[in-house]
This record gives structure tokens, C-alpha cells and sequence, in this order.
């Protein structure tokens, strides 16, 4: 008799391999809750996805469906560390967890302390997750993702910079990926993340991260800024959002539409 099929036989250790072997991790981010979306992306060719669940849309149920349709490893965001909410994502499928704002140590170990079993960490043990093949390979689950769940933490504030040598200590956390678009608003310039004062900070919590050995993460906006960003040495970098190609692309094809319109009245 044929062995189930399981996500778990072979642990998909892709995006720790790829850390360790500091190879450039590209994703994008997940806003509007549509696993139709999720599977669009999955398929693009992103080393992994980042499932937003601090500003979108839909809840534990769409999350599930949101995971499976998932051809690539998911990392969930969450608004703070919540060791809770930790264990419900983790639980079901996530291959890692993202923290907003991280201002102090403790945030930091909360998150990691969230994603590692008892007695290393708090989350608790539920054999029969969609996780671990609803039981059916809990010790390939164990052993392989469920391990040791990808961590990174976001910084995003004045409080998280002055904070972030003690961060940065923390056993545990993988990536430190700067919100740049919320730091500049927590420093007073909302919208303008290239005011020399916010340049500073960024290139403050590059200079740190980076001698902390943890990988540096952030947002492209293009290819010369991913470019420049690799060359820094940042590891993980996202490229857009389902939100965003959405809105692009249907404002590309919409401003097409009304130039033919115009083109052939005149």
C-alpha cells in the first residue's frame, strides 16, 4: 500500500538553506485575502509569500484556504507577538511568522519563544494540525519546519532602533526587516522615507543588522533599489503585493481602454 502523501517527507528546508547560505530571498505580500490571489503569486516564481494579517482582510478560515492554495512556503504577519495567534497560523501551515514593530527584547523573544514547541518555547503541541498532515507525519513536521518556523521581526520605530543592539541579541530571530514607511512616520515625516534624517536611521539598522549576522530584509520599490539593496547585503527582499498588481494592472488596462476610446472618436 502506497504511503500518504505528505509535505513532510523530505522537510522543505528551502528558505532555512537559503539563509544559511545567505542566497536573496524574493516575496511579495498577501493584502486582500483571496486565495485565488495566493495561488496567482505561488506560481510567479517567489521563494515564499508574506500573508498580511494586521491590515487585511478575513479570518482563521480564509488563512486555511489561503495556505493550501499555496504552491510556496507562507509566512504570516501578525500586528504584535501573540504567543495565541502564533499557535493558530503555525497550526495551520505557516512556514514562518512576521512581527510588526519590534521595539524591545522581549518583543523579540516573544516571537521566537512563540514558534518554538515546549520546553524551548510556548507553543503548545496539536498532533493532528493541518501543520503536521493532521497527524498523519507529525514527527516529519516535528523535525522539519515545525522545528524551528522562519522568525523575523520588523522594525518600524524610534523605540526599535534605540533598542535594537538588545534586539539583535536575541537567539532565534532570522530576518530584521526594516519598515521603512512607518519608521519615517514614527520619526514625524509621514510619506517621505527619504528625508535625511529617516535615510540615517535605515542606514543605522543596515550597519547594525549586518554586523549582527542576521539577515537584512526590506521592501523594493524597483530593480535599481533591489539592486543597490543587494549589494548592501540585504537577504530577503519583497517586490509588491497581490493589492498592488491588482491595482496596477487594472490601471494600466483601463488607461489603455479610454486612449483606443479617444483615438478612434477622434
Amino acid at each position: 500500500m502506497q504511503a500518504h502523501l505528505s509535505r513532510h517527507i523530505d522537510p522543505p528546508v528551502g528558505l532555512r538553506s537559503a539563509l544559511t547560505e545567505r542566497r536573496l530571498i524574493g516575496c511579495s505580500w498577501l493584502f486582500l485575502g483571496s486565495p485565488a490571489a495566493t495561488e496567482i503569486l505561488s506560481l510567479a516564481g517567489f521563494d515564499c509569500l508574506i500573508l498580511d494579517r494586521e491590515h487585511s482582510p478575513g479570518g482563521l478560515d480564509v488563512l486555511y484556504h489561503q495556505l493550501r492554495a499555496s504552491k510556496v512556503p507562507v509566512i504570516v504577519r501578525l500586528a504584535r507577538a501573540d504567543t495565541a495567534a502564533a499557535k493558530l497560523v503555525l497550526d495551520a501551515g505557516a512556514a514562518g511568522l512576521a512581527v510588526s514593530n519590534l521595539e524591545t527584547p522581549q518583543d523579540a523573544s516573544t516571537l521566537v519563544q512563540a514558534t518554538r514547541y515546549t520546553p524551548d518555547g510556548t507553543r503548545g503541541i496539536q498532533r493532528l494540525s493541518r501543520a503536521a498532515d493532521y497527524g498523519l507525519n507529525w514527527d516529519g513536521y516535528r523535525r522539519g519546519v515545525g522545528a524551528a518556523p522562519l522568525t523575523m521581526g520588523l522594525i518600524e520605530s524610534r523605540r526599535g532602533v534605540a533598542n535594537l543592539d538588545a534586539i539583535l541579541a536575541v537567539g532565534g530571530l532570522d530576518v530584521v526587516f526594516i519598515g521603512a514607511v512607518d519608521l519615517a512616520s514614527d520619526m514625524g515625516f509621514v510619506d517621505d522615507v527619504s528625508h535625511p534624517q529617516v535615510l540615517a536611521a535605515i542606514a543605522e539598522i543596515e550597519a547594525m543588522v549586518l554586523a549582527s549576522g542576521k539577515v537584512l530584509g526590506g521592501l523594493a520599490d524597483d530593480r535599481e533599489d533591489a539592486a543597490a539593496k543587494r549589494q548592501k547585503g540585504y537577504g530577503f527582499l519583497s517586490f509588491g503585493s497581490d493589492a498592488r498588481y491588482l491595482r496596477d494592472g487594472a490601471l494600466a488596462a483601463a488607461n489603455l481602454a479610454q486612449d483606443i476610446a479617444r483615438e478612434t472618436v477622434e
